[in-house]
């Protein structure tokens, strides 16, 4: 009996992750998409709030030990209930809704590993794709974001990361310390990437042509079923 088929799309916030994983669900009829913010996304740990999903307090409800169990008991979950055969889109998962929590928790580059090698594991099952939307300046790109979403989000942004404890472990306050999350966090998952085992294509997430990147994923998922 076939298994689930999953599609990860995933990146930075503002890559274009929203649009793509709405775009492959119109291109791909039947396909169930679950964007980031979703109240009933299956896999995500804890709930969006109006604004996004910054998860500011969640180092109050978890530890770096109980949320990477608690995420990976929800995939669990999951794959125990996905209808076979049937197509999954997730958006922003399994490295913004989960990756990203940790390194904000301040898990250590040994956790976030033998986290990422776990989740792997149990998704051997299903050969999960991943498409990967890549910043080339992490930094910039953040201050496009604020650009687009205005000072609302950037004031959201800045107070989330305000009480994250990778931040106050590090003295780091305000924009400048977002902007250093962000290059962090963008080499961190350039390196968990490279050691994805299963299907995989990294796009430019500001590239020339928005249009050729949509034929590009389109001949890939094609070719990837």
């Amino acid at each position: 009996m076939a298994s689930p088929k999953v599609l990860f799309i995933d990146g930075l916030p503002g890559s274009g992750k929203t649009t793509t994983a709405k775009d492959v669900g119109h291109g791909f009829p039947g396909s169930r998409v679950y964007l980031e913010s979703a109240p009933d996304h299956p896999l995500v740990v804890g709930s969006p709030d109006d604004m996004g999903a910054a998860f500011a307090n969640i180092h109050e409800i978890h530890s770096v030990e109980s949320f990477a169990t608690a995420a990976l008991d929800r995939l669990d979950a999951f794959l125990k209930t996905a209808q076979d055969g049937a197509p999954y889109v997730f958006e922003g998962h399994p490295i913004q809704s989960t990756v990203r929590v940790l390194l904000q928790l301040d898990a250590s580059e040994s956790a976030i590993k033998e986290f990422w090698f776990n989740l792997q594991d149990r998704l051997s099952s299903v050969n999960p794709r991943l498409l990967y939307l890549r910043e080339s300046d992490p930094r910039q790109a953040l201050l496009e974001i604020i650009r687009k979403r205005g000072p609302a989000w950037e004031t959201y942004l800045v107070e989330a990361f305000n009480q994250f404890p990778w931040a106050k472990s590090r003295g780091l306050s305000g924009i400048e310390g977002v902007g250093e999350l962000f290059a962090q966090y963008s080499a961190a998952i350039d390196r968990l990437v490279a050691t994805w085992r299963f299907p995989f294509l990294a796009l430019p997430a500001r590239p020339a042509s928005y249009q050729e990147r949509r034929k590009t994923l389109v001949r890939w998922l094609v070719a990837n079923p």
